[in-house]
């Protein structure tokens, strides 16, 4: 009796032993394989991509940016490490994101010792709509239409660990995440995930259950991220044409980690080439890891690709990521059927439109026509443009003589396409000799006058366009009326203002006067104070500047000998 209970005892703590070395297996590892930290563009960003949430990546950082999201992507880490991810639009304003993962490390140092390698196999289904999906919402404020909502659910279908000191495992389990982004403005997004967050055991979720037997509870997240375009040619605070600077920061609390914070930038050059860097906090046995991150990428209309070197915080050693990215431009899962208002792609919300990009004119003003499908709104400017019974609609556009940018805008049921025009309007200049020129080619008789007089009008007609490119520019002061002579002298005021306006640098401030001839409240003053202080002008000897006598040939050699070499 005594002996069948000596091993009744010796089974139940040997059943003990076996269950608790189960539990907990990933957790002494620092593993946590419900935790899709995916991507070279994100992590470019050093994993800041919370409010950022702008491409198909955003299934797997955050869902609630999945009504913006169209793509299909691959991501590499090598021949084992592979991820395939898509996003469907659903024409409902809403997407349907789909991933298969498989995520294979090696040589994670093991504390009880030895290595240990873990292989996993993740497939994620993914919705995210915009918050004006309910019907209460749909014609309310545009600020519904620029949150986005959503929810994905991850299957660990396989999970193979092997520890030196111990039997190879296998398990399998699900989570939840649910994700929010709003977009408040068109520069700047704020958003929120909470990854990881079913309760244990529910629908028979929220943990990882091992092949011999045993659970292990899912650590979960909490992330708030927010990020900005700060400079760009489409709204931002700081409009700098060709040029894009985004920065993204947010702060993650893990579940028995404490906080992470993540930082991020990134420089686009013509929307076609991308350098990103990140500071990326990550979680590790014993407490946390910042690490810098740099990635780069190309992009053209239907494709890109993206690299990163970032860190593995269970090996402290370097890994690279490599993605491919596809984006169809007429993708769409289905339409709705609705008789009234069909369902339709806002890149054909167009039937004709007038305006192109980079037009030239010498007016103040352009004319905007063209007629849209039937239920589109066009907005111009901010502005929406009245719509005729057919659908037409003519706007007229005040414009500045500068570059001008014209955002037009096809909302559609809650959607909306942006398009970015640049206008230039150019400054008119009559030179004094081109109505003569014109004249003398019109009254002449012979081939070898005519040529030479078409010779002599083209090269009129370059220095025209130098002319007006400087006036456009503001460098040059001529009014619509009066003729400019370009074998006229230029005096040595004319000449400062001209150069100090070329610069673009700010003006100083004149607190005394300069010269005996240059008073303090002359208004060539600043301009001429500019020129001083970058030694491109000086006065003479005798404590004048003379602003009124005309640059010497001398004096134009040497200014110009300066300004190559500062060049």
């Amino acid at each position: 009796m005594q002996a069948q209970r000596l091993r009744l005892l010796i089974v139940l703590l040997a059943g003990c032993c076996f269950a608790g070395s189960a539990f907990g297996q990933l957790a002494e590892l620092g593993l946590n394989p419900l935790r899709l930290e995916i991507g070279a563009r994100p992590l470019g960003f050093g994993g800041a991509f919370t409010g950022l949430a702008d491409d198909v990546n955003t299934a797997l950082y955050n869902p609630g940016g999945l009504a913006w999201a169209k793509g299909i992507s691959l991501t590499l880490k090598g021949f084992e490490d592979i991820v395939a991810l898509q996003a469907y639009p659903t024409g409902f304003g809403s997407s349907l994101g789909l991933a298969v993962i498989n995520q294979r490390l090696t040589d994670i140092p093991d504390p009880l010792g030895g290595v240990a390698n873990s292989n996993s196999n993740i497939v994620l289904l993914a919705y995210g709509s915009k918050l004006n999906f309910i019907p209460a919402l749909y014609n309310r404020d545009e600020a519904f239409q620029r949150m986005g909502v959503g929810f994905s659910l991850k299957g660990l279908l396989g999970e193979t660990l092997r520890r030196t000191t111990q039997r190879d495992r296998s398990a399998s389990g699900w989570d939840m995440d649910l994700g929010w982004l709003w977009k408040y403005k068109d520069w700047w997004s704020v958003g929120a995930t909470a990854q990881n967050i079913l309760p244990a055991k529910m629908l028979g979720g929220g943990e990882i259950r091992w092949d011999v037997g045993g659970v292990e509870g899912i650590p979960s997240t909490l992330k708030f991220g927010t990020a900005a375009r700060v400079i760009g040619d489409l709204g931002a605070p700081l409009v700098l044409e060709g040029r894009e600077l985004t920065l993204g920061g947010e702060l993650d609390l893990v579940n028995g980690s404490g906080a992470l914070l993540r930082l991020g930038g990134e420089w686009g050059v013509n929307k076609t080439y991308y350098f990103r860097t990140g500071i990326m906090g990550q979680s590790k046995p014993g407490g946390s890891a910042y690490n810098l991150n740099f990635g780069c990428g190309y992009r053209t209309e239907a494709w890109g690709i993206d690299l990163v070197a970032a860190h593995e915080p269970l090996r402290d050693e370097g890994i690279f990521y490599f993605s491919a990215l596809y984006f169809p431009k007429d993708w769409i899962v289905l339409k709705q059927l609705d008789l009234d208002r069909p369902g339709l792609l806002l890149e054909e919300a167009f039937e004709k439109f007038s305006l192109a990009d980079n037009i030239v004119t010498y007016e103040d003003k352009i004319e905007i026509f063209g007629q849209v499908k039937p239920g589109v709104e066009v907005y111009i400017n901010g502005l929406r443009a009245a719509t005729a019974a057919d659908n037409t609609f003519r706007v007229m556009v005040p414009l500045k003589l500068e570059k001008n940018l014209i955002i037009v805008e096809a909302r559609y049921e809650g959607d909306k396409k942006t398009w970015t025009y640049k206008v230039l309007r150019q400054a008119k200049v009559n030179l004094a000799g081109e109505k003569e020129l014109k004249q003398q080619l019109d009254r002449a008789k012979s081939e070898a006058e005519k040529e030479a007089l078409k010779k002599k009008q083209q090269e009129m007609a370059q220095k025209k366009k130098k002319v007006e490119e400087l006036v456009t520019l503001g460098v040059i002061e001529v009014t619509a009326e009066a003729e400019f002579r370009l074998d006229a002298s230029i005096t040595r005021g004319e000449l400062a203002t001209w150069l100090a306006k070329s610069t673009g640098l700010p003006l100083p401030k004149v607190d005394r006067d300069l010269f005996s001839d240059v008073k303090r409240d002359d208004p060539r003053a600043p301009y001429i104070k500019l020129v001083l202080d970058w030694d491109l002008l000086r006065g003479f000897p005798d404590g004048t500047f003379r602003p009124n006598a005309p640059v010497s040939k001398e004096e134009g050699d040497k200014l110009f000998r300066v300004l190559k070499v500062q060049k």
